[in-house]
């Protein structure tokens, strides 16, 4: 074809196209403008051979949901297009890895433990869900998120491959990390502000969970620790400021659990950094809020110190029968006692109607719960979560979905000792450990919260998960031929301890897992 004819022709249906996206835009219908901008910015992002466009939208998704939290959850841009944050990163990195691996003849499922548990456990979902969809229609498929959330474990696995894709991500988080403590403190002391003035389509851009932002702030303090290429002094300064303002926020007794957990895994790995940190940062801490209780005119029940006194302590309170008299935390008591109840109010709903399968998606787990406890929790409680991963699967898929589930944990276990093991070995396989930590913390944080069923704690979960597992090396692979252990190879410190240690060997020329290419072309 003529080349000026061809210009002709593309610039003609370019005019038309954009004439159309105008009068979209004008009638504040953004479907046309959307689907034509990621076009573009697909086509650029590939053209551009840098981070995957995949990885691109992960890493907005990402951002969002730590910075934004329920608020983002809520975001649609468009009326025809009725698709969530999460759904829409789901959709576009599923269908971009699908033919991606189609294209270069790969798999984005490795043949390790979690993969075939957690696969299994997808396909048990998914068999649920066809017989639950006919009763419930689409209340059976937004309960399924708590299980399709678990596609973005397969995304990630697969990004994790691509060294420029796996730097976009850590980027993203360390800064999401760093611009938390700012944004939620603009949040609490401007609320009006913030309702105001950052909103989009009548609803907030921002709009916090306080039990989730502790948890992604211990998240980035982990996350931090393992940075390979920074000044030692600025990963602890940074690690200090997360950990510091996941103190200030009350409702975080979950993420304290998670936090202890995931340390012990540091202890496992003969990794120190986060508890020599914690054991300069808790006793300077309590030293200087104990200064100012006694030296205040306040009582000193009413002191901040005392307050999270008892927050901590009543973390072993499982019963919830302590007294609580600090301002404030009267009611943690009552949220054990809470928890509790509900639970035993799920498993025995559970056993008595579908023990084997459980209730269904789309089952109200609620119900049992609001009819025999005996506290007001108002009319609007709608709350279909029962605050715990576990009893969500038990209450939605019965035995055989919990024991399915408990396998999936078992690999995770396996999985991160392998790593574990490996670290003691290679010390610079040490940034693949801060994966790990982020997928633990939040796997406990959602065993005492609504944490793996909602957006705001799933995504996260699945693609720290995601990656961790696809950085772990397998049986028969070398530890360092990981991206970000080479990072960690040719970096100044290759460990986050004081102690140096011998320089990491070269890596071999040719990895034995090629990076996936960054175009299909």
């Amino acid at each position: 074809m003529n080349p000026f004819l061809r210009t002709a022709i593309a610039a003609g249906l370019g005019s038309v196209l954009a004439v159309w996206i105008g009068f979209g835009v004008a009638n504040q219908d953004y479907t046309f403008a959307l689907v034509a901008t990621a076009i573009g910015l697909w086509a650029l992002l590939e053209w551009l051979r840098g981070p995957l466009p995949e990885a691109w939208v992960l890493a907005a998704a990402l951002f969002g949901y730590l910075i934004g939290n329920r608020g983002f959850a809520q975001l649609s841009l468009s009326n025809q297009l009725p698709l969530l944050p999460a759904e829409a990163a789901l959709l576009c990195g599923a269908t971009a890895v699908a033919i991606r691996t189609a294209l270069h003849r790969t798999s984005a499922f490795n043949r390790d433990s979690l993969n075939v548990t957690l696969g299994l456990w997808f396909l048990l979902g998914l068999a649920r869900l066809w017989i639950d969809v006919r009763t419930h229609g689409a209340v059976a498929l937004r309960d399924f998120a708590t299980v399709y959330y678990a596609l973005f474990f397969f995304i990630a696995q697969s990004l994790a491959r691509h060294a420029a894709s796996l730097r976009l991500l850590r980027f993203t988080v360390l800064a999401a990390a760093l611009v938390l403590p700012v944004s939620y403190l603009v949040y609490r002391q401007f609320p009006d502000f913030v309702f105001a003035n950052l909103v989009f389509r009548g609803g907030p851009l921002i709009f916090y969970k306080d039990d989730l932002v502790a948890a992604y702030l211990f998240a980035g303090f982990f996350l931090f620790s393992t940075v390979p290429h920074w000044p030692t002094l600025l990963r602890y300064g940074f690690a200090t400021l997360s950990y510091g303002a996941a103190f200030t926020i009350d409702s975080s007794r979950a993420a304290i659990v998670g936090l202890a957990v995931t340390s012990v895994w540091w202890a496992f790995a003969r990794r120190w950094a986060p508890w020599r940190l914690q054991a300069v940062l808790v006793p300077a801490a309590a030293l200087g809020l104990l200064i100012v209780a006694l030296t205040s005119e306040k009582e000193f029940e009413r002191s901040r110190f005392f307050a999270l006194y008892e927050h901590v302590s009543s973390i072993v309170d499982v019963a919830g029968t302590g007294s609580y008299r600090s301002a404030d935390r009267e009611y943690v008591g009552d949220n054990n006692r809470f928890r509790a109840f509900w639970w035993r109010a799920v498993t025995e709903e559970t056993m008595e109607f579908g023990p084997v399968f459980g209730l269904g998606f789309g089952a109200n787990l609620t119900e049992r719960f609001v009819r025999t406890y005996q506290l007001d929790l108002g009319e609007e409680f709608n709350v279909r979560s029962p605050h715990s991963i576990f009893f969500t699967v038990l209450g939605r898929m019965g035995l055989v979905g919990l024991v399915a589930w408990l396998a999936v944990v078992a690999a995770m276990i396996v999985r991160t000792r392998r790593l574990v093991l490996s670290i003691a070995a290679d010390p610079t396989a040490l940034p693949v450990l801060g994966w790990w930590s982020v997928a633990w913390l939040l796997l406990v944080s959602g065993s005492f919260g609504v944490v793996l069923e909602g957006p705001m704690g799933a995504v996260l979960f699945w693609t720290a998960l995601g990656l961790a597992n696809g950085l772990t090396p397998r049986p028969g692979d070398a530890p360092a031929e990981t991206p970000d252990a080479a990072a960690a190879a040719i970096s100044d410190s290759a460990t986050i301890d004081d102690a140096p240690i011998s320089p990491a060997p070269a890596l071999p020329s040719a990895p034995a897992r090629p990076e996936v290419p960054a175009s299909s072309s």
